[in-house]
């Protein structure tokens, strides 16, 4: 005779159907689990079984995962508060006492009389982590994990349910993911710099970005996320000219790149944040980054420490301007279009550029020196 363990639950009803909420250990669980994989042909609405991704997960629940791949050296406390949801077989049944619910499961002697009883609607990488290695390294500390779960789901119920968890739900905005990460601390030290320099731009009224970066979820007219910039500011190397060995910036430095951008405002100034002019979209936005280490390498040669001011950058914008664009940034009209259609174009256009303002201007200097 099958012993039987009851576990609590709470129920609720959907469009007629029961759904119980409860906790246990996913170790237990995941005895009773029969996984398909469509990656081996099942036919199932599963996405394919990744043993890589479970291993990712038993390391981040074991706490071996670094919160960072770099940098500080924090470990993840290997927390998954998010439920698990199942479709039990009819082997399973709903008991009603003493106004509580129950789901009477088989005890631990007679779980091969239950094998693969319970099917995975959402979460088998997470609760495939949980294996007997898992449970072991574990040591006995106690980890329960939230369950949903549905009675005898018919296939086109599964689907559905499946369709509804992993397309039709959003992500969170990776705007607020950094935004959040900053606010609990969780930034590297360049990455919490990048942030402070995003958000002066945006905060600082004499700022050529003044009220113009979406910093979290906000809705603004033709803006930039910060995610954007600060992608373009790590992969430019744009800071690297201006953060010292402790990743850390100055304010005079911080002020030699607000006032580069003022700079090319002050070029553009028809067209700065105009709609859908590419000046101030992010391809815009990344052309103008990429060329700010060439343009500081040559206001750097001239040393006479004045050479930072807008009025230098602007210089040096004007002459990109009208060898290379026209007054309205109109990358058509300046034969540019092919560039600014993908990041790789955006680099070589930049390179090319940046290249030959700082041949120029060891030309003009050779000159000065005959």
């Amino acid at each position: 005779m099958v012993g039987n363990m009851k576990i609590k639950t709470i129920k609720y009803k959907q469009k007629g159907k029961n759904v119980y909420v409860f906790t246990a250990d996913p170790n237990y669980i995941v005895k009773l689990v029969g996984i398909k994989d469509i990656s081996k042909s099942d036919e199932n609405f599963q996405r394919p079984y990744d043993e890589k991704r479970i291993e990712e997960i038993r390391q981040y629940v074991l706490g071996h995962d670094k919160l960072y791949k770099k940098g500080k050296d924090i470990n993840a406390k290997g927390y998954i508060p998010n439920a698990i949801v199942l479709n039990l077989s009819k082997k399973y049944t709903i008991l009603e006492e003493n106004g509580e619910t129950f789901i009477d499961f088989p005890e631990e002697k007679d779980l091969e009389v239950y094998d693969e009883s319970i099917e995975v609607i959402d979460g088998q990488h997470r609760l495939l982590a949980f294996n007997d290695e898992c449970k072991k390294h574990l040591a006995g500390e106690p980890y329960e994990m939230c369950f949903v779960a549905l009675l005898a789901l018919t296939s086109d119920e599964k689907k559905e349910i499946f369709m509804v968890l992993n397309e039709r739900q959003k992500t969170v905005d990776k705007n607020i993911l950094l935004r959040h990460k900053k606010l609990l601390h969780l930034l590297l030290e360049e990455e919490e710099t990048r942030y402070e320099v995003i958000s002066r731009l945006n905060s600082e009224t004499d700022s050529p970005f003044s009220g113009r970066i979406i910093m979290s979820g906000e809705k603004i007219p033709h803006g930039i996320k910060a995610t954007q910039i600060d992608e373009v500011l790590c992969s430019s190397k744009a800071m690297d000219k201006l953060t010292d060995s402790q990743n850390q910036i100055s304010d005079k430095n911080y002020k030699k790149l607000k006032n580069y951008y003022e700079a090319w405002k002050n070029n553009y100034k028809d067209i700065w944040f105009k709609k859908n002019n590419t000046m101030t979209k992010i391809a815009g936005i990344r052309f103008i980054t990429l060329m700010f280490p060439y343009i500081h390498e040559v206001l750097s040669s001239k040393g006479d420490g004045k050479d930072f001011r807008v009025d230098a950058f602007s210089t040096i914008v004007k002459e990109i301007k009208d060898s290379h664009f026209n007054d309205e940034f109109d990358i058509k009209k300046a034969n540019k279009f092919d560039y600014f259609q993908q990041r790789r174009g955006i680099e070589k256009l930049a390179t090319q550029i940046g290249k030959e303002l700082i041949e120029e201007n060891k030309a003009k200097d050779s000159d000065i020196l005959v």
